[in-house]
């Protein structure tokens, strides 16, 4: 296996991770956000609480469904 595959394979599990991760703990991914962006002196607050839970969890869902993609093409390549 190549560098380059090993990379995107890499990638991809870690994608996959978050995106189950966001998609089962929307609420800890938002804080962990929030974390991030207080390092560069910004505050983030979602105007409407539940919608960007429900909106975090779908997105979440599609980076996870990215990811498998993903490791599947690569394994069939």
């Amino acid at each position: 296996m190549g560098r380059v595959v090993v990379a995107l394979v890499v990638n991809a599990v870690i994608t996959l991770v978050f995106g189950l991760w966001s998609a089962s703990r929307p609420d800890r991914s938002i804080a962990f956000y929030q974390t991030i962006m207080r390092a560069f002196n910004w505050r983030v607050e979602p105007i409407d609480r539940e919608r960007e839970l429900e909106t975090t969890r779908k997105l979440g869902i599609a980076l996870a469904g990215c990811s498998i993609l993903t490791l599947l093409l690569l394994i069939r390549s």
